[in-house]
């Protein structure tokens, strides 16, 4: 199961609440440091390469994520928290330091409760960015 958007949900978790899921990754395929057999994104298809122009930009990401807050805003939904997971893991993204930047800024002004999440393989920890 790929997730075809940046942002999804919110989706109701057991573990986290109400999540607002980001997706840092293609919508088409999953990337992902590991292929565990139990993941529900499958496999990574070895032979494409991660490229600017499959991943989503900061301003890709931004936007979506504003127009999805806002959205849940005039609902008068408040998500418990912003994970970042999608269709593999989302450190990987060359401007995850950036995202997360915009993401905490927007957080605080549309859903200044919420917690922000990453789940996480904890590969990328060596970069200092992540």
């Amino acid at each position: 199961m790929l997730f075809p958007t940046i942002i999804y949900g919110p989706v109701n978790s057991r573990r986290l609440g109400v999540s607002l899921g980001v997706n840092l990754m293609p919508t088409t395929r999953k990337v992902c440091s590991f292929d565990c057999v139990y993941c529900e994104c499958g496999f990574n298809p070895h032979h494409e390469q991660l490229t600017s122009e499959t991943i989503p930009s900061v301003e890709d990401v931004a936007v979506a994520m504003e127009q999805k807050l806002k959205e849940l805003h005039t609902q008068n939904i408040t998500p418990d928290v912003i994970t970042f997971s999608g269709n593999g893991e989302p450190t990987m993204h060359r401007d995850f330091e950036t995202i997360m930047t915009r993401t905490v800024s927007l957080r605080n002004t549309y859903c200044p409760t919420a917690k922000i999440s990453v789940l996480s393989n904890s590969t990328q920890l060596y970069r200092e960015d992540v």
